[in-house]
Order: structure tokens, then sequence, then C-alpha cells
């Protein structure tokens, strides 16, 4: 298997034999390093394994590289739709916490359980 055709955005890492097939020379896999960009520009990586035995057409390997990768692209774009929280947000979220945490215990101080002071 000469000049994969690899998709866009993959690097490929080889092929590694992953076991013996007495009939067919052996079970190999194709390595793909797959990276996609969610909305907000974070990358997101994922190691791909297509495996593959003597019988394995060229072109259904690079078909299942294909199918791999496009479904890895659209769940990061599917996933990851929400913005991450900014720092403020974050500072915020985490004043808002430790009032309620202040708050509670306050609550459990009180013998009837309602906030008097």
């Amino acid at each position: 298997m000469n000049d994969l055709w690899i998709p866009t955005g993959a690097t490929y890492g080889g092929i590694v034999p992953v076991g013996q097939d007495t009939g067919n020379g052996g079970v190999v896999s194709h390595e793909l390093m797959v990276e996609a960009r969610d909305k907000f520009g974070k990358v997101h990586k994922q190691l791909i394994r297509v495996l593959a035995n003597g019988n394995t057409s060229q072109s259904e390997v690079e078909d299942m590289m294909g199918y791999a990768t496009e479904n890895f692209v659209k769940e990061v774009r599917e996933k990851y739709d929400k913005r991450p929280a900014t720092v403020d947000e974050r500072k915020q979220a985490g004043k808002a916490i430790n009032e309620f945490l202040k708050h509670r215990t306050k609550r459990r101080e009180s013998t009837t359980g309602k906030l008097y002071f």
C-alpha cells in the first residue's frame, strides 16, 4: 500500500503490525493523528487507527480513514459549540459560590434553619 491518500488535517503515523492472520499475511494498523478546531479556535486532537489485513484494498483503507476523520471533525463541531468562560466570568462564578457557601454555613448554625443575621 503505497502513496495512501491522507485526509486534510491528518498526519499519517505509519503502519504498525498488530497480529497474525495466517491466511492473509497479517493484520496491520494504519495510524492517523487528526486535528480539528472548534468554533472558538481551540485545537482538538485524536489518534485514529484503521485496521486492515491482506484482503483489504488501498481504496477501502483510504475510505475508512476519510470516514473516521469526517466523523471526528463533525463531533468536535457539534460538541464544542459553547464559548469557554472568560477570566472575569470565572471570578464572578467563584465569588457567587463562596457567598453561597458562607450563607449555607450560617443557616446550618441557626437552630431553626432560617437566616436571622
